[in-house]
């Protein structure tokens, strides 16, 4: 009988809970107020650079120049038993694409950020 009661306590001594969060990338400063003053056609790519600083890719398409900004968030929580395992991650990315063409002007441009609770 002592040696089931060890080896039961041992069994729940082994077991564990895992909690995970990570972000990484650039600042997220493409809200809707700083993109208010882009404009398809008269917008630069050194006024974007000015107003959001350096990209997390700069990526050269033909004539063309794509600014890429990222942000990752990552949450998750995690069961660790002796024979079984679990790991929950949600992860979710904030990002913003900006398109050049050959005189550096603005020719298309999209941006996503999610919500905190979402």
């Amino acid at each position: 009988m002592p040696r089931l009661l060890i080896a039961s306590l041992l069994a729940c001594l082994l077991t564990a809970c895992a909690q995970y969060e990570s972000q990484r990338g650039v600042d997220v400063t493409w809200d809707t107020p700083a993109m208010s003053g882009f404009v398809v056609g008269e917008t630069t790519r050194a006024q974007v650079l000015r107003q959001l600083g350096p990209p997390s890719q700069l990526i050269a398409l033909g004539g063309e120049t794509v600014l890429y900004y990222l942000f990752e968030r990552a949450e998750g929580e995690g069961l660790i038993l002796i024979a079984y395992n679990r790991f929950a991650i949600d992860t979710r990315y904030d990002r913003a694409v900006f398109i050049f063409d050959d005189n550096d002007r603005l020719t298309e441009f999209a941006t996503k950020i999610h919500d905190q609770d979402s």
